[in-house]
């Protein structure tokens, strides 16, 4: 099936099982025997977000113990899969609080008089064990509750060359950003300032590389021209080298999995290393080669760890499974053109694939396709699983890029054509919501943690802003700046972007309420 923005087919969407039939929800509101209130809660509290929003909307008792007891924020924190890495759900509530009064707080009152609210309910429930999900669900919410936004620069990062790409860590306190100088300069958040903590550096240049954070925080891999890549460790407030990854040829990327626990780095000779954290010594657990050089296009682990994937440039993805602390190859998905780029959705059940190509005809195509898993089951019942095609993105130039939102609902296509198409999970199958475009190649796309807002770098120099406001995504703000954009991402709290440029500089934005700005 083809999905274009025009012409698309439009599909009955089914009706959700669990979903709480509006008008019966409203009889048995005048009717029905109430339950004991922590049967209602313990009821409640496994639903989804859109079941308990119809809850609270058709039944008043039900209501005030949604409001009470937080349970609107809670199922959305859940389905949000956000992976908390603190087993103490006191050290997570403390964390929350110190980053709340730190500066959250600060910006809610800036904000606007909604924002002043926020922080009052906010104020009222410190104590509260679900506080981190309250706070979490707050702030996309005012986000998207306000008609228009605009942006403050807070801090500006000068470096020797290019800016090729920024990034926050997990817990907002670091910012690491690369450029063409063969170095990364990490800066720390330190009284309200941010402030150049250390420089990374590499022998030789880091072109075509960036830098990661491991999922807690702890880790920060760089990759370079120099065919290593080095894993820093953050100790004492100190960022120390921990080790040298060494590959025989230019190191490609490198990436860790959502538990931290794992991380790959990739060399242009078509050799990936699976390295595992023991005993807090990174050990390397398995070498994949290919026979082609520069055949790997990506590398990615599952949300869950148990998967790990590579696309090539010879036209296939294999996934490999993780079975009794080894890794063995479990799917092979072929395709007649080069994969460029590949993602698994946090639920692991979609995978999306980039390829391009010149069809039979000689017309030149560039293709996302979408697939999902699903079960088989043979003559003899036995059931066995495989990825089944189920969507087509099309675009008129290269992809640049491909992301799933964090609760897997959405997905972003990129393009040098400028486009950006935003697709969504109708009736079951999958369909292009929205499409946006930028003036020049769309190099960069980033969804928020709750998977509402979106943001978009370009190389006309713009960064977009969109909202998922009713079911509909809406073009909220825009960033401009003098050179092409190479990067922007939300902070971990969202109401922060980083964007990377090609004058050299890394600009940290605040978002704003455009009228409560209009006022001062």
């Amino acid at each position: 099936m083809q999905v274009t923005p025009s012409g698309k087919r439009t599909c009955p969407t089914a009706p959700t099982p669990n979903a709480p039939d509006l008008e019966s929800a409203r009889f048995a509101n005048r009717n029905t025997v109430i339950l004991p209130d922590e049967m209602v809660t313990r009821i409640l509290m496994y639903l989804g977000t859109t079941d308990i929003a119809v809850c609270r909307s058709v039944n008043r008792h039900w209501q005030t113990l949604i409001d009470a007891r937080h349970l609107l924020a809670r199922s959305f924190y859940r389905d949000c899969h956000l992976t908390q890495r603190i087993n103490s759900l006191a050290a997570q509530r403390n964390l929350a609080v110190e980053r709340y009064h730190s500066h959250i707080r600060g910006w809610l009152l800036d904000f606007s008089d909604r924002g002043r609210e926020t922080a009052k309910q906010l104020d009222n429930i410190l104590k509260d064990k679900h506080f981190p999900k309250v706070l979490f669900f707050s702030i996309p919410k005012l986000l998207l509750n306000s008609n228009e936004l605009t942006f403050r620069n807070i801090a500006t990062i000068g470096l020797l060359g290019a800016v090729k790409d920024a990034r926050f860590s997990p817990d907002g306190k670091y910012l690491v950003t690369v450029s063409y100088d063969n170095h990364a300069k990490l800066c720390e958040l330190e009284g309200g300032q941010w402030r150049e903590k250390v420089t990374l550096r590499h022998s030789a240049g880091m072109m075509a590389m960036r830098a990661y954070f491991s999922p807690d925080g702890k880790y920060l891999v760089t990759t370079s021209n120099d065919n290593a890549a080095k894993l820093w460790e953050l100790e004492g407030g100190q960022w120390r080298e921990k080790v040298t990854i060494e590959h025989s040829v230019r190191v490609m990327g490198a990436s860790f999995s959502f538990d931290g626990n794992h991380l790959v780095t990739t060399s242009a000779d078509g050799i990936c290393k699976i390295w595992r954290l023991e005993d807090d010594q990174w050990q390397e657990k398995v070498t994949i080669k290919h026979s082609h050089r520069r055949s790997i296009t990506n590398a990615q682990f599952s949300p869950d760890g148990k998967y790990f994937l590579i696309a090539t440039v010879q036209g296939t993805v294999k996934i490999w499974k993780l079975e009794g602390g080894q890794w063995r190859e479990k799917f092979t998905i072929n395709h007649r053109y080069s994969v460029r780029n590949a993602r698994l959705s946090p639920d692991g059940k979609h995978l999306v694939t980039v390829t391009s190509g010149v069809n039979s005809g000689g017309i030149h195509f560039h293709h996302a396709k979408l697939w999902e898993l699903v079960d088989n089951q043979s003559q003899d019942k036995a059931t066995t699983q495989q990825w089944q095609e189920k969507a087509t993105i099309e675009h008129s130039d290269i992809v640049n890029d491909v992301h799933f939102s964090l609760d897997g609902k959405h997905l972003v296509t990129i393009s040098r054509d400028g486009s950006v198409k935003i697709c969504g999970l109708v009736g079951g199958k999958w369909q292009v919501k929205s499409a946006f475009r930028h003036f020049g190649s769309v190099v960069n796309a980033s969804f928020s943690r709750d998977g509402k807002l979106l943001v978009t770098a370009s190389r006309d120099g713009s960064v977009e802003i969109f909202g998922l406001i009713k079911g509909k995504w809406q073009a909220k703000a825009t960033i401009w700046h003098c050179k092409a954009v190479t990067n922007a991402r939300f902070g971990p709290d969202d109401y922060q972007i980083v964007t990377a440029c090609s004058d050299k500089t890394a600009k940290i934005w605040v978002l704003k309420n455009k009228e409560n700005d209009d006022n001062s």
